[in-house]
């Protein structure tokens, strides 16, 4: 998932960096949302530690 979200946000730059602005903007919004629920997810899991 770690991979995916770098991947998008390297996407995003590329669109940038070829003057897509526009879809630049919206990949890098879904992939903050994206990067946003996957550390909300990790924060509130529970671990499960058995000694």
């Amino acid at each position: 998932m770690i991979a995916l979200l770098f991947a998008l946000f390297a996407v995003s730059m590329v669109l940038a960096l070829f003057d897509r602005w526009r879809s630049a903007y919206w990949l890098f919004a879904v992939s903050l949302l994206l990067s946003i629920y996957w550390f909300d997810y990790h924060a509130t899991t529970t671990l499960e530690i058995k000694l």
